[in-house]
């Protein structure tokens, strides 16, 4: 058994180590160590399917027993090996559900009233919704990243036996060298992304944070906020309260000093990896409603629903952060879903 597996160039940028979609693509580098299979990586410039084609036209593929593809953006160079290596098993990873992820862009620049990208988000949004598509058609298995992504999106697109869930799960060479018994402080925390630029759902996520922050005025004294990211001071009005952490090399360490890490927007798709890392690090996840509905059940006990309209909705949370940690290992109980579910597609295993 030997895969190939085909990652973009941002998995490899040391700049991206703590991106969401970074973390999410080791996941399965530690599934090829835990379990002995030998596998190569073959880096795509740019996300580029006419880069990916060129390449593997010039590989042997015949040593290969399966094709690993990161992000369902890659039909022509599937329907190639379709044609030229049919005995490849061709597995697609889908990272969150694109069309509606690329529509989640136009409602909250709506809510912004920040109109002119939404021409944009909308084209993308139909070429996401055609390369989902295709390459749903041509892959041999789509593995979703949660269960809702598989009954409310996939199933539109192929049989719902080529939808295989395979759920995220921290994995342990980010969690190397961060003592999990770090002092917890009375700390609030919005993480931002890793990436250049920032999407309107982050930025959206950032404002619900602030609000909810100002409406507390002088309440919850003892509690501490903060942003992470080197976005221009422009971009986000923070009240006095919130401190600007600018770009940390590792997220991980602010978790685990913190009793809770707050995403309050309701827009994005996929999982969102930093709230899992949280829980991981015994943080408190402040979500709204929409959010929490969507998210795995594993993961639903720790999270705290927040209205960001209310004005005493964060309050309540806070103070609810203050009480004992809920038992429990929902990494571990993750990692052994996915282990099993892609031992089932690539070896034919029922566990």
């Amino acid at each position: 058994m030997k895969v190939i597996h085909i990652i973009p160039d941002s998995a490899v940028n040391p700049r991206h180590l703590y991106l969401g979609s970074t973390k999410e693509i080791r996941c399965r580098t530690e599934y090829f160590k835990t379990q002995g299979i030998a596998f190569d990586e073959l880096i795509v410039e740019h996300r580029s399917d006419a880069f990916l084609l060129e390449n593997l036209q010039n590989l042997e593929l015949g040593q290969y027993s399966a094709a690993f593809f990161e992000y369902p953006i890659y039909p022509k160079s599937l329907n190639f090996l379709r044609r030229k290596y049919p005995h490849l098993r061709l597995l697609t990873r889908s990272h969150n559900a694109d069309f509606y992820h690329s529509l989640h862009y136009v409602f909250a620049s709506l809510k912004s009233s920040n109109y002119g990208k939404i021409p944009l988000y909308l084209a993308i949004s139909l070429i996401n919704l055609r390369l989902d598509y295709l390459c749903a058609r041509r892959s041999d298995f789509i593995l979703s990243i949660t269960e809702w992504e598989k009954n409310n999106y996939w199933k539109y697109f192929t049989k719902l036996s080529k939808i295989v869930t395979v759920p995220y799960f921290l994995p342990s060479s980010y969690s190397e060298g961060i003592p999990l018994q770090l002092e917890k402080k009375a700390q609030c925390v919005c993480l931002m992304s890793t990436a250049q630029g920032f999407l309107p759902f982050l930025i959206d996520a950032a404002r619900g944070f602030s609000k909810s922050v100002e409406k507390l005025e002088d309440q919850c004294p003892e509690w501490g906020f903060c942003i992470t990211g080197d976005f221009p001071e422009n971009l986000i009005k923070l009240p006095e309260r919130v401190k600007r952490t600018g770009f940390l090399e590792t997220p991980l360490r602010i978790l685990a000093e913190s009793r809770a890490i707050a995403l309050l927007s309701d827009y994005g798709m996929g999982f969102k990896t930093k709230l899992l890392d949280a829980i991981y690090y015994k943080c408190y996840v402040l979500v709204t409603r929409k959010l929490y509905q969507r998210l795995p059940v594993e993961v639903q006990p720790y999270c705290i629903v927040v209205d960001i309209n209310s004005s005493s909705s964060f309050k309540d949370a806070l103070e609810r952060c203050l009480e004992p940690y809920p038992e429990g290992n929902p990494n571990e109980v993750l990692r052994s879903q996915a282990f099993a579910a892609l031992d089932r597609i690539i070896f034919g295993r029922v566990q």
